[in-house]
């Protein structure tokens, strides 16, 4: 409010000046407004400056809270936010989230072997899946629901994972790559590209994880 009360007072005395006659009061009164507006504009920028100093330790800081969570593998949000990691060595899915970076960080940790579905979105649509087939039904829907699009001039607002877990308190996870809102991008621009990629990589991995112990909960027949 100070830095407004002093570019609009500034403002004021500038016009006064412009529509004084009296040499002496119209200098004094350029002056003044002059004075007024430097000293808001400085003001300003000083604390544009500290909230971008500021947000960029806070940034900093939820990087290296993220990078310090024990992993073979992760991808990180440009906005550090929110983070999928892998540990190989102890056979973990972990999910790193935070709404913002002045709040706590969300650590949801998932054995490989309660990993039961994984599907890539576009928006609302379900592109591809992957699944455990040795569980009945499914929480994402039925196959029929996947869809294929053809078309390169459809624009996307969302891309995301979306992950079926033994997690009763979370047994559905979103992990989200690229989120425009409401300013939906092509498919053909360098950002949709680079973060399909990335969710196409991510989604392979899981599906890795998901048939692997799919495969070892078969049944073996012994031979007699």
């Amino acid at each position: 409010m100070k830095i407004i009360f002093f570019i609009l007072l500034g403002i004021i005395y500038l016009f006064l000046a412009n529509a004084i006659e009296l040499a002496i009061i119209k200098q004094l009164f350029f002056l003044i407004g002059l004075a007024l507006v430097g000293i808001g504009s400085i003001r300003y920028i000083k604390e544009r400056y500290i909230a971008v100093q500021t947000l960029a330790e806070m940034k900093e800081a939820s990087e290296e809270e993220i990078k310090a969570i024990p992993h073979t593998q992760i991808t990180l949000s440009s906005d550090a936010l929110n983070a999928l990691l892998l540990n190989e060595q102890t056979s973990m899915l972990i999910v790193a989230l935070r709404e913002a970076l002045d709040e706590e960080l969300k650590i949801t940790e998932i054995p490989f072997n309660k990993i039961y579905e994984v599907a890539i979105m576009e928006d609302e649509v379900f592109m591809v899946k992957t699944k455990n087939h040795l569980m009945s039904g499914s929480l994402l829907g039925e196959e029929e629901e996947l869809e294929e699009v053809d078309s390169e001039e459809d624009k996307i607002s969302q891309l995301s994972l979306k992950l079926v877990v033994d997690h009763l308190s979370d047994p559905i996870l979103d992990y989200i790559f690229m989120d425009n809102g409401e300013k939906p991008i092509s498919r053909e621009e360098d950002d949709y590209k680079e973060a399909a990629e990335l969710c196409e990589k991510w989604f392979q991995k899981i599906s890795v994880i998901i048939k692997r112990h799919e495969l070892e909960r078969v049944p073996i027949r012994h031979w007699q």
